[in-house]
């Protein structure tokens, strides 16, 4: 029996996947539709999906926003409030469908992040491989 091939992605500073964004619209994110986007994998976000504010804006998803913000806790105790809409991550070496997923920006702009952050809500539907030695990050 032939082994199956291995999906997995490299990483040099923390785990990532590779994905696409898909906006209400229909807009994917990236523009070259066989390229995908290597995103770092934050145990630390209880959410789905983290974008900066300006992607978040460039992809429309400021005009599905949901009225309310979405409370995290960190882990000093305070809270942290952040827009939410609803999008779909599409991840290209997967034959699976686009899942649907709540994306998130932060409400203020002092609290603003510079790249995208797929959270644990999201990583909690796939079993994954941390392999550290190799640096990758493989779906099992």
């Amino acid at each position: 029996m032939a082994d199956k091939e291995e999906i997995s992605w490299p990483y040099t500073n923390a785990p990532c996947l590779g994905i696409r964004l898909k906006a209400g619209d229909g807009e994917e994110y990236p523009l070259e539709l066989d390229n995908e986007e290597l995103v770092m994998i934050d145990t630390g976000y209880d959410g789905e999906l983290c974008l900066p504010r300006d992607l978040y804006e460039k992809l429309g998803f400021n005009r599905w926003e949901e009225p309310e913000p979405d409370e995290f806790g960190q882990a000093d105790g305070s809270s942290i409030y952040m827009k939410a809409a609803r999008g779909y991550i599409l991840i290209p070496k997967l034959p699976l469908d686009p899942f649907p997923v709540r994306i998130h920006t932060a409400d203020e702009e002092e609290q603003d992040i510079n790249e995208i952050v797929i959270g644990v809500k999201f990583i909690k539907r796939f079993k994954l491989l941390l392999d550290g030695p190799a640096t990758k990050v493989s779906v099992l």
